[in-house]
């Protein structure tokens, strides 16, 4: 039998409100979690970038003098070898 003032019915609602605060409160925690993800995430892919980027640069110096011994190796080859005919 139903309670008298709708006791039950308040019963039920403030169960209801408390699930509503309760998965409110889970959803803030893991927002904040996520924002905290996106903030260390993107510093390290600025860390990435950044080392990237110098890996290049000496990557290209290498290949530059790379180039120039090479070339050099070819003209005293090239110096070395009687002309044909």
């Amino acid at each position: 039998m139903p309670e008298p003032n709708g006791t039950n019915r308040l019963d039920r609602i403030e169960r209801a409100l408390e699930l509503l605060v309760d998965d409110h409160v889970h959803f803030r925690e893991e927002h904040k979690q996520l924002l905290t993800a996106q903030v260390v995430l993107t510093d390290r892919l600025d860390r990435f970038i950044d080392s990237s980027a110098k890996a290049h640069r000496l990557i290209e110096e290498k290949f530059a003098e790379l180039t120039d011994k090479l070339n050099g190796l070819i003209g005293y080859v090239a110096r070395l070898r009687p002309p044909a005919g």
